[in-house]
């Protein structure tokens, strides 16, 4: 049994579902729609049809050494000092996702709420709250995933049904934008923003094995490209493809153009709770992956001592970007658009060496034995 505990099926499709689909609320919607104009909405359709056949090359990975976590897989194919230096490499970038998500959200709360509020003071704030969820483990960020996936879908789909009024679907058009070569190829290199997925090869003796690993992994994929298909559609039937790619977040501008009478309009006072609850649970989440990274490298069984240092680099890392220009263009765009050659391809580069020196786990050693 895993040292971070048991949780079910439905809870790793939250924890899964959260981070990958918390991005809707960020400035996602509107960069893809700058990248690839009226073919966004399919656009993204592609890059999550391009995770899941990345995620199906990783199960056959997890497959074949069924029982152990990814960072032990890593140290049984490649050796210990390789194999450790690889999850150490890992566990930086989960930093440096975690800071960059955090403060992609101070930037954006400070633009269209707190404008005169230091960011340090939000930054710290935020992170004594997530501090306080990753110090209850896997199952405190399993039951908060929990309690908030329903509010924020309905949040979600919400949004999206009151703007219903103001959508003009000849804003698709034309429906190859800016051809199909960009069309496909930033569809490939989008299939980053799929890729947090890699959290359950991580807890994947926590969520009872191989085959939950498979049902999380797909379904939660799933929910994230219908979401974010359906998003993007609606975000361009209201602003269009010029507009829409000079907006700061597609969903808050969505809820402020919801408009019926005097007492039904500027609703986006209430997503904003949505909104936060949202981030809060995915920088936890983010959070606590390079801790657990780290804890199974060095064969540490309690987290809790290292969550006030890597406090202290999850807020460095959101700190060191001058402004929003510079995480967009620098942090986000390594995340959400070449992390894929890091997240994907190890792990199937790993497979390739496994096959070809024909290491096996101890599950399938046994059954050949």
């Amino acid at each position: 049994m895993s040292s971070e505990g048991q949780i079910g099926l439905f809870e790793a499709i939250c924890i899964s579902s959260f981070i990958i689909t918390t991005k809707i609320f960020y400035t996602s919607t509107s960069f893809i729609v700058k990248e690839v104009g009226t073919a966004s909405w399919y656009t993204t359709l592609l890059s999550c049809a391009v995770s899941l056949f990345f995620f199906f090359l990783i199960y056959l990975l997890m497959k074949r050494f069924e029982g152990n976590n990814i960072v032990e897989i890593y140290e049984l194919v490649l050796g210990k000092f390789l194999g450790k230096l690889i999850s150490i490499c890992f566990c930086a970038y989960g930093i440096f996702y975690a800071g960059s998500t955090l403060r992609e959200f101070v930037e954006m709360i400070k633009a269209f709420n707190l404008p005169y509020t230091p960011p340090s003071v939000i930054m710290a704030l935020f992170i004594g709250v997530v501090c306080l969820i990753v110090y209850f483990g896997l199952n405190g960020i399993s039951r908060i995933s929990v309690i908030s996936f329903f509010p924020v879908i309905a949040g979600f789909i919400t949004i999206l049904v009151l703007t219903y009024p103001e959508y003009d679907a000849d804003y698709l058009k034309p429906y190859l934008g800016y051809g199909i070569n960009k069309t496909l190829i930033t569809g490939v290199l989008r299939s980053s923003a799929y890729d947090e997925f890699f959290i359950l090869t991580v807890i994947i003796n926590s969520i009872h094995g191989l085959k939950n690993f498979k049902k999380a992994g797909v379904i939660s994929l799933l929910i994230a490209g219908i979401s974010f298909g359906i998003s993007v559609a609606c975000y361009l039937m209201v602003f269009g493809y010029k507009i829409g790619s000079e907006n700061l977040s597609g969903m808050f501008e969505l809820a402020r153009v919801i408009y019926y009478n005097r007492f039904l309009q500027r609703l986006e006072s209430i997503f904003l709770f949505t909104w936060v609850i949202s981030s809060v649970v995915s920088v936890s989440i983010s959070f606590y992956l390079p801790i657990s990274i780290y804890c199974k490298a060095f064969r540490i069984n309690r987290h809790k001592p290292l969550i006030f240092p890597f406090s202290f680099l999850l807020f460095l890392v959101a700190i060191l970007p001058d402004n929003l220009t510079e995480v967009l263009q620098m942090n986000l765009l390594v995340i959400r658009q070449y992390s894929m050659f890091f997240i994907y391809l190890v792990p199937v580069a790993v497979l390739i060496i496994s096959l070809i020196t024909r290491k096996r786990g101890a599950a399938l050693n046994a059954q050949k034995n």
